[in-house]
This record gives structure tokens, sequence and C-alpha cells, in this order.
């Protein structure tokens, strides 16, 4: 009989293609996860700039003379948190995750046919059971050609969703290919399409910062800070343990 002998798990070919699934699915729902979690650290980042800058401007605001960078910073990183990032959440999730969810959305499927198959696969083993015990018996003919029936019947059911399965785990596989290259170079354009727009809004503060004046730029930061620093341990507040 077509399917003599196979169980779910005495089909290396099957047993193959499951093995691969396995593997796809694995790495598929870490990269769903991780596509989800990038998002997330977008708009985290542009909501604590934004605060940031708002927070820097009510920490400076009896400064007699306020410094135009601090309005420009806080304008920019308003921009950025309510304009361009919006815009990247759009396009991103529209070409990259819901693409990534929707290939992932596919996979349960998958894995209920494996199930069906397992479930089948036993029902043929029972059949089989089943007939020997009649050809044990070899007291009722049609007993037994009932048995041979249901065996024939198992067999046939079983052999269809087992080709089923060796036949589309590999398309599946093969088709990851087709959802992440579009989805990733949406990916590469909406990053840079962000980040250039985050770079002009940040060039317009540049504009009130002293110019570069070369690689030694760090050092004098932080000799600045250095002298700062060093005349608030000169408060006399700051010689004196308080408990």
């Amino acid at each position: 009989m077509g399917g003599g002998g196979l169980t779910a798990n005495m089909d290396p070919e099957f047993n193959e293609q499951q093995q691969r699934f396995i593997n796809l699915e694995k790495r598929a729902m870490k990269l769903l996860q991780e596509t989800k979690d990038y998002r997330g650290s977008i708009s985290a980042m542009t909501n604590s700039q934004h605060a940031l800058s708002k927070n820097l401007s009510a920490f400076l605001l009896d400064v007699q003379r306020p410094q135009d960078y601090q309005a420009a910073y806080r304008q920019a990183a308003q921009t950025i948190d309510q304009v361009s990032q919006p815009q990247f959440d759009e396009v991103y999730m529209h070409t990259v995750l819901q693409p990534m969810a929707q290939f992932c959305g596919y996979l349960p499927e998958f894995n209920k046919a494996i199930k069906k198959r397992k479930n089948l696969a036993d029902d043929l083993e029972r059949a089989r059971k089943a007939l020997a015990k009649e050809q044990t018996k070899g007291q009722d003919p049609m007993s037994i050609e009932r048995a041979e029936m249901d065996v024939q019947y198992a067999e046939e059911a079983f052999n269809v969703m087992n080709r089923t399965l060796i036949g589309e785990i590999p398309k599946l596989i093969n088709s990851r290919v087709y959802v992440v290259d579009p989805s990733f170079e949406a990916f590469v354009k909406s990053q840079l399409q962000f980040f250039n727009d985050s770079l002009q809004q940040m060039d317009g503060v540049a504009r009130y910062l002293p110019p570069q004046g070369g690689p030694n730029d760090d050092k004098v930061l932080e000799q600045r800070i250095g002298d700062v620093m060093a005349q608030v341990r000169s408060l006399s507040i700051c010689n004196h343990n308080v408990v």
C-alpha cells in the first residue's frame, strides 16, 4: 500500500522539512520582535529628546541671558518628535513591520497542518493495528475487509497531508526572500529620510553654537566643563559633609 510503514517520525524527507520550518519560525519571530523593538526605540528616543529639551528650558528659566540655542533646540526636538518620527513610523509600519507580521501570521497555519499530520499518522497506526488484530483472528472476512478499507482511507489522508507539507514548507521558506528584500530596502530608505530630517533640524541648532575648530574640540569642551565644576567645588557648602 502507498505510504506503508510511515509514521510521524519515520519519514526522513518530512523530518528534514519540519526542522527547516522550526528554524525558520524561530528566526522569523525573533526578527519580528526586533522590528517592533526598533520602532519602539525610535519613538522612545524622540520622546526623550523632546522631554529633555523642555526640561533644559525649565532648568535655565531664570537665567538673565538665555541662550538662543535653548529655543532652537526645543523647537528642533519638538519637530523631530511630532513630525519626523510620525512620518517615519507610518512608512515603517506599512513597509517593514506589517509585511513581517503578515508573513509570521502564516506560520501558525503550518503548525496546525503539522499537528494534523501527526493526528493522521496516529489514525493510520491505529487502523493498521486494528487490521492486524482482525487478521490474527481470521474469523470474519467482512471485518477484515472493513479494516483494510479503514487503513486505505487513513493512508490516503496521511499521504495527502504529508506530500502537501513536504511541498509547501520549502515554498514558504523561499518566500521569505520576497518579503525581506523589499522591506529591507524600505527600511534603509525610511531610516535615511528620518535621520536626514533630524540632521536638518539639528543644523538649525548648530548655527547658534561656536564653529567646530578641529579634532581638539572635545578637549576644549572638557576643559571648559572642568573649569566650571572646579568653581562649583570651591563653594563652601561643597567642602562640608552635610548629613
